[in-house]
């Protein structure tokens, strides 16, 4: 198969921070309740989208033979933020290990589209444009999970009110 569509790779989260997420979703970014509750490895920031065209299983062994040396289960977030002038709201985590995986998978012979945004790992809340009084009063009242387990590694394929996992690492 041939990767032919915008493709992200990404952690799955579980636990607590799931239903925290989708509960913000719900509230004020509905389209996106079915995406999952995610930190992006490849994809909105840093090295970008994995370019179309590319071999879908070779795309896989070269992320999974770094996945193996990088992986790790266990996601620390330290705080809630908005992306200045915008309603994009995030939850960050802990960067240290999130650097290391993005910078080996930047590593491998797999080719990426550009993105002009640095590398920030984060898991969105909410992803409108035009910030509102109701979620900035939610936000700074906001009481966050602080942990959370990546349940797995997905390349995932997101569309308007969805999307479709591709493969899981």
């Amino acid at each position: 198969m041939i990767i032919n569509k915008l493709t992200y790779l990404i952690a799955e989260l579980e636990g607590e921070v799931e239903g925290f997420v989708l509960n913000f979703r719900k509230r004020f970014n509905p389209e996106r309740v079915t995406w999952p509750t995610d930190i992006t490895i490849a994809g909105s920031s840093g090295i970008g989208t994995l370019s179309e065209g590319q071999d879908l299983d070779f795309v896989i062994a070269e992320i999974a033979v770094v996945l193996d040396r990088y992986s790790f289960n266990d996601v620390t977030f330290e705080s809630l933020e908005r992306f200045p002038d915008t309603g994009i709201y995030i939850l960050k985590p802990s960067r240290e290990k999130f650097d290391e995986l993005h910078n080996a998978i930047k590593e491998t012979q797999v080719k990426f589209n550009d993105t002009p945004w640095p590398f920030t790992p984060h898991c969105t809340l909410s992803a409108v444009q035009e910030n509102s009084e109701d979620l900035e009063e939610v936000f700074v009242g906001a009481r966050y999970p602080i942990a959370a387990k990546i349940r797995s590694f997905s390349l995932y394929q997101p569309e308007t009110n969805g999307g479709c996992r591709i493969h899981r690492f």
